[in-house]
């Protein structure tokens, strides 16, 4: 039997596995929700909902992809205010936790104003010194894709990670 290692746990075949995404993807993924691996979501915050596994990547540290639903964020237009806003939902007050936002960015995606920012562990040892994150809008809701990388994410990356945001229904 197939089984997957996401996010260090053990996570039974897709067949096991009910609660589907709330969004869709053009890719070829498997997707685990955190009610039916109640360890995936040991440790996240409540916005987590679960992983992705991208079946065609080649890279591993892009080949994984946390699904964040952002609930309560209310204003359809992304600036880097609201964008501050989400990474505070997901990580918490920016001012005190040991990640450091750095690169905001907006641009256009398929679904329109779409932030990217680099949360950057300063811990040298750190085995997951940058977090990629994208945040915009689904189907007009509110949602974020985190990639966890373990070195300084490239041009050729970021532009794979807008890729499978762009893929994103």
């Amino acid at each position: 039997m197939l089984n997957l290692l996401i996010a260090g746990f053990l996570v039974a075949p897709p067949a096991f596995a009910s609660t589907p995404s709330p969004i869709q993807t053009k890719e070829d993924v498997l997707f685990v929700h955190k009610n039916d691996q109640k360890l995936l979501g040991f440790a996240n915050p409540d916005s987590f909902v679960g992983v992705y596994k991208r079946m065609g990547e080649k890279e591993k540290s892009l080949s994984q992809v946390e699904l964040y639903s952002l609930t309560g964020i209310e204003s359809l237009k992304m600036d880097e205010a609201l964008c501050k806003q989400a990474l505070t939902k997901m990580f918490g007050p920016l001012n005190e936790i040991a990640l450091k936002a750095q690169d905001i960015k907006i641009w256009n995606s398929h679904t329109g104003k779409t932030c990217e920012a680099a949360m950057v562990d300063p811990d040298k040892a750190s085995p997951i010194p940058e977090r990629r994150v994208l945040i915009g809008f689904v189907n007009a809701k509110p949602y974020a894709v985190v990639f966890k990388l373990p070195q300084k994410s490239t041009a050729e990356q970021q532009s794979n990670m807008r890729s499978f945001w762009d893929s994103l229904r």
